[in-house]
């Protein structure tokens, strides 16, 4: 704790954070990929895979901070928040803000939605994997690549709102959250309840 009114908390235990860094290197694996080298594409969309299974059961039995439940806001949270974005005035939240709230269960439900198209994808056009022997025609598989891209590209999209709130609530709470993300540890007003 410093003089300042200030206190630096632990937030993100190490398993959280991890999750998120392995996320980051195999979604931008699958990226770089596509179109390159199917199997890094099938290798980094399967530890995407096996990283939602985890973060799916964390969300459940993990600590604090990791629980779905720490992080379902209300309307008049999400409201709430907006408007003190628009006068420019930091929150002190814990854990995430509620619009942050947000934007993980928008990425977590893209990535799933990713997943599982990929998944079918090598099914199909592979017969390998969960979905191995699966059949469809020509029109569905189609459908299945059009989604599988649609998400891929909507994800970018959310990664980039994702970073820009994550520098603008950096700087709004005077908290280097990137930083946080490392260490595991946050600084926040003194007076906000935990």
């Amino acid at each position: 704790m410093n003089l300042t009114g200030r206190k630096t908390i632990e937030v993100w235990g190490l398993s959280l954070r991890l999750f998120h860094w392995i996320l980051v290197v195999s979604f931008l694996a699958s990226w770089w990929s596509m179109g390159r080298d199917i199997r890094v594409h099938i290798l980094a969309g399967s530890v995407i895979v096996g990283l939602l299974l985890y973060r799916f059961i964390w969300g459940f039995i993990g600590e604090k901070h990791a629980l779905f439940t720490s992080f379902k806001p209300s309307f008049l949270a999400v409201k709430q928040h907006f408007v003190d974005l628009l006068g420019l005035r930091g929150r002190a939240d814990v854990g995430h803000t509620p619009i942050g709230s947000l934007m993980i269960f928008a990425l977590l439900t893209s990535l799933f939605m990713l997943a599982l198209s990929g998944l079918s994808l090598i099914g199909l056009q592979m017969n390998v994997g969960v979905f191995a022997g699966l059949e469809a025609n020509y029109d569905t598989e189609l459908l299945i690549q059009s989604i599988h891209e649609w998400c891929f590209e909507a994800l970018w999209v959310l990664v980039v709102i994702h970073l820009a709130g994550v520098l603008v609530e950096s700087l709004l709470q005077r908290s280097n959250i990137i930083k946080a993300m490392f260490t595991g540890k946050k600084i926040i007003k003194e007076a906000k309840d935990l």
